[in-house]
């Protein structure tokens, strides 16, 4: 018997137990700050319902895991642990960050506030001062890849409500700093989750959880720790294939076919936009910047997509199962596939030089974070 796996199994089960409780504590004090002392964990049940039973019997026999794939696809699997997407989801108290936070204080650059980080029984707790009392509040989950930003989110399991934090890590600046569209907080009602950061409602709050992770449970199951599957995995694009795992060890995987397939260019530019975005579901107000972040929005828009009937998607330029590349030379060979052939159009101003650079320039999101445009369009003056 392998015993470092079955105590690593134990520990993990004992995090998301503790996890549940000191949850409970921490928003059962903003639910009543004056009682919330008083309570104990022998207060709280944490009892799974029936609705959670189920949940965890559907994952069970309908999900494989990404290891699962990796016996007969193994390209992908490593690609796909590569990418960002493998690691769109972590629980706060597992994270790198938490070890570095972990004893640091941060004052708030736009508030009087000073915050402290604190790890307690494998927790990890933000701490402030709120309506002239000491709030201990815990932080479940660190959503985002790390490639630009990292930003901390709470799920109560029971109520469902959730909390954005204002604090969030810039890989580029290597350092926290406030969470973006938060300066609307700045002001806030005492006593309130504003004391933290940006309300989620129920909905809201699994929402934001759902572009983040394979599987989010209904709202009628507690919204633990153990009841996600966290980040984008296999599953979440190409559907639930335990089924296909055990007919592919027979010999028969052609039986069980994927529940999405990529075939159709409109449905593939569909799957990609729900968490990156289309004109379905791009706020009315985004500004220049938070556009350039919804590159399946920008690349309907432009002159490319359109012109090619509309059959470009994501993976014409990008594997989707890897990291994007950073190397120029890959996305100039995906431009000149089209404009090297004589009835296209040419670049007058620089024939075989960076496309992206003057075509699908970064533009600056927040706090130094850029995105290439995906509009794809021809400079003024150039044309």
């Amino acid at each position: 018997m392998n015993h470092s796996l079955v105590f690593q199994k134990f520990r993990v089960a004992g995090i998301v137990i503790a996890l549940i409780v000191t949850s409970l504590l921490g928003w059962e004090f903003l639910r009543n700050p004056d009682h919330a002392a008083e309570e104990t964990p022998d207060d709280f049940q944490t009892t799974e319902s029936p609705a959670a039973r189920d949940w965890q019997l559907f994952l069970s026999d309908n999900f494989a895991g990404d290891e699962a794939c990796q016996e007969c696809h193994a390209e992908q699997f490593a690609a796909q642990q590569r990418s960002g997407h493998s690691r769109t989801i972590t629980p706060m108290s597992l994270s790198s960050l938490a070890e570095q936070l972990e004893g640091d204080e941060y004052q708030d650059p736009r508030r009087s506030q000073q915050l402290q980080f604190v790890k307690q029984n494998e927790q990890f707790f933000v701490s402030t001062e709120d309506d002239g009392r000491e709030v201990n509040f815990p932080v479940s989950w660190l959503l985002g890849s790390g490639t630009h930003a990292q930003t901390p989110v709470s799920i109560d399991p029971g109520s469902g409500m959730g909390v954005e934090f204002r604090w969030t890590w810039f890989a580029g600046r290597k350092e926290i700093g406030v969470t973006p569209d938060h300066e609307r907080f700045d002001d806030y009602q005492p006593g309130s989750l504003e004391c933290f950061g940006r309300p989620l409602g129920k909905t809201q709050a699994r929402a934001c959880m759902n572009c983040h992770a394979t599987a989010v449970p209904p709202e009628n199951v507690p919204a633990s720790l153990d009841h996600f599957m966290a980040n984008v995995g296999c599953e979440r694009c190409h559907g639930p294939r335990k089924n296909h795992v055990k007919l592919a060890h027979l010999g028969r995987a052609d039986e069980a076919p994927p529940a999405f397939t990529y075939d159709d260019p409109a449905e593939y530019m569909d799957r990609c936009a729900q968490c990156h975005r289309d004109e379905t579901n791009t706020p009315s107000e985004s500004t220049p910047g938070e556009l350039a972040r919804f590159q399946p929005l920008r690349m309907k828009q432009s002159r490319c997509y359109l012109e090619s009937q509309k059959t470009m998607t994501c993976s014409t330029c990008h594997d989707p199962h890897d990291r994007v590349t950073n190397d120029r030379s890959h996305y100039q060979k995906s431009c000149l596939s089209c404009h090297s052939a004589p009835e296209q159009s040419h670049c007058k101003v620089e024939p075989s030089g960076d496309c992206v650079k003057c075509h699908m320039p970064a533009v600056e999101w927040y706090s130094g974070i850029k995105f290439h445009d995906h509009r794809i369009q021809i400079p003024p003056g150039d044309n």
